[in-house]
C-alpha cells in the first residue's frame, strides 16, 4: 500500500483561519496528480462561503462538482474563467447546487455563430448527470431560462454535451473511476429525491468521496463507502447544534448534523468510528462558523471542536488537494 504525507500549512488571514492541506503520493503514475479546489463551501444561504462546490483539474481537464447559484461569484473570487470548465457533474435540482448552470450556459454559447446544437461547434462544456435527473434537471429547471432564444427554441443540448450515466454505471475521468452513490437527501412523502454522490478510485491514488448533499449515514449502507474511502468531502450542517452543552436541540433534517457526525448522545444517530471521521473534511455549513458561534450565539473554536472530535476539519474557499 502506498504511504500518504500530510503536510499542513496554516495562513491567518484577517479573523479567519484558513488551513491548506497536501498530500504527497509517492507512485509510480509519472507524478500525475488530481487537484482538487475548494470553490465554495457554504450552504444554501451563505454570504461568505458561497456554495458547497469542488473543481477537480488533471491532465489539462477540468470538472466541477455542483454549480450553484452563488459558484459565478466564487470563480471571480478565485480568479477562474468560465472557458477553462470542460465537465460538470450535478448531484441534485436544488438551486444551491444548479442555480449557476444559466449563467455557465450563456457564458459558454457562441453568440456569433449561434448554434442550435453543441455538435456545431466547440463551445459546450460536458453535463454529467444520473439518467433519470438529467430530464428533470431541463424540464423542471434549466428549460426556463434558457429555452427561449431569439430565433429557435433551445434544448438542453444547445448549451451542453449531456453525459447521462445510468443506475449502478460508472463513468470514467482522467483515468479515474466514477461511481454515483444515491444519497438520501431528502424524502418527499415515501418517494426518495433523487440526489446523488460521487466516489473517485485510480490505482496508486486515495479513493475520494464526495457525499455530496446527505442526511446522517442514511441508509446505513453508506457506511460501505465511507471505509472504502480514503478522504471524504462530508456534508455537515451546523443548525440547531448547541456547543455549550454539546446537545443536539434540532436540526433540518436533510443534512448531516455535526453532532449526529460526532456522535452526540442527544443526536441519537449511528455512531461513527474514530477510522471514518478521521478521513472527514466537513463542508456545506452555515456562515456563524466564520463569527466563531454556534446557532444559539455560544461563543466556540469550531475548528478546534473538528480537531477534538476526531474529523480532518472544516474545508476552506479555496482550499487545494493534491491526490
Amino acid at each position: 500500500m502506498e504511504q500518504y504525507f500530510a503536510v499542513f500549512t496554516v495562513i491567518e488571514y484577517n479573523t479567519s483561519r484558513y488551513e491548506f492541506n497536501f498530500f504527497e503520493l509517492s507512485t509510480p503514475n509519472g507524478g500525475l496528480f488530481m487537484k482538487i479546489t475548494t470553490v465554495g463551501c457554504g450552504n444554501a444561504f451563505s454570504k461568505r462561503n458561497f456554495n458547497q462546490c469542488y473543481m477537480l483539474d488533471e491532465g489539462g481537464r477540468r470538472l466541477f462538482v455542483d454549480f450553484g447559484s452563488k459558484i459565478p461569484d466564487a470563480m471571480n473570487h478565485l480568479g477562474i474563467d468560465f472557458k477553462t470548465i470542460d465537465d460538470v457533474y450535478i448531484s441534485h435540482q436544488h438551486a444551491d447546487h444548479i442555480g449557476g448552470l444559466e449563467e455557465l450556459a450563456f457564458m459558454r454559447y457562441d453568440w456569433v455563430k449561434r448554434p442550435q446544437h453543441y455538435k456545431e461547434g466547440k463551445y459546450a462544456p460536458r453535463l454529467i448527470v444520473n439518467e433519470v435527473l438529467m430530464n428533470d434537471l431541463w424540464n423542471k429547471s434549466l428549460k426556463g431560462g434558457l429555452a427561449s432564444m431569439e430565433g429557435f427554441d433551445a434544448v438542453l443540448e444547445t448549451f451542453f454535451e449531456p453525459v447521462p450515466v445510468r443506475a449502478n454505471e460508472k463513468f470514467e475521468w482522467q483515468g479515474w473511476t466514477v461511481a454515483l452513490v444515491q444519497q438520501i437527501h431528502a424524502m418527499t412523502g415515501s418517494i426518495i429525491w433523487p440526489s446523488f454522490g460521487l466516489i473517485f478510485e485510480k490505482q496508486g491514488h486515495p479513493t475520494v468521496y464526495f457525499t455530496t448533499d446527505s442526511q446522517h449515514c442514511s441508509p446505513r449502507q453508506i457506511e460501505v463507502f465511507y471505509k472504502k474511502a480514503d478522504i471524504i468531502f462530508q456534508d455537515c450542517e451546523l443548525t440547531g447544534v448547541n456547543m455549550k452543552d454539546r446537545s443536539m436541540v434540532f436540526k433540518s433534517g436533510v443534512h448531516a448534523s455535526y453532532a449526529e457526525l460526532a456522535g452526540f448522545p442527544s443526536a441519537n444517530a449511528a455512531v461513527l468510528s474514530p477510522e471514518i471521521k478521521g478521513k472527514m473534511w466537513l463542508s456545506h455549513y452555515q456562515d456563524f462558523y466564520n463569527e466563531k458561534k454556534d446557532f444559539f450565539g455560544n461563543p466556540v473554536d469550531w475548528d478546534h471542536e473538528a480537531a477534538t472530535d476526531g474529523f480532518k476539519g472544516f474545508v476552506q474557499v479555496g482550499q487545494e488537494f493534491e491526490i
